[in-house]
């Protein structure tokens, strides 16, 4: 297996791309799932108003990959377009230049072409507030 790492910077870790030259190993069972999943979805996703949300969102991390899963989420679905919210500028940088491959990789997930265009949106989440300890519990 190669692979390419990227650093993205301003604490949004690093981007790793791998490439398999031989199908065997200990990924195979995740992707026979890949597999599995678009021949479930096929039906859904031919409806007039499929769900793309619906299924994309619990399985985030398994069509994106979990570093790009950890930094982004699919946040909307409409005529095509699959909107997704960023975490980190860098990213949602990283995002768009791939957004080809990352339409193939969602739309083979669907098992349909249901996905024709992205749109990935720089959001900021709020700091995260350490909670004050429970004073009951203190001695």
């Amino acid at each position: 297996m190669t692979h390419k790492v990227f650093d993205l910077g301003d604490g949004c870790g690093r981007l790793v791309v791998h490439s398999r030259q031989s199908d065997a190993g200990p990924g195979k069972s995740m992707e026979e799932i890949s597999k599995i999943l678009p021949l479930i979805f096929k039906g859904q996703v031919h409806r007039t108003n499929p769900p793309v949300l619906e299924i994309l969102a619990p399985l985030w991390p398994l069509v994106a990959g979990k570093p790009m899963a950890r930094h982004s989420r699919p946040v909307g679905f409409q005529e095509g377009t699959l909107m997704l919210e960023c975490d980190c500028a860098a990213w949602s940088t990283e995002m768009r230049h791939m957004s080809d491959a990352i339409l193939a990789q969602v739309n083979r997930y669907l098992g349909v072409p249901a996905v024709r265009k992205l749109k990935v949106s720089y959001v900021p989440r709020p700091m995260m507030a350490t909670p004050a300890p429970d004073k009951s519990q203190v001695n």
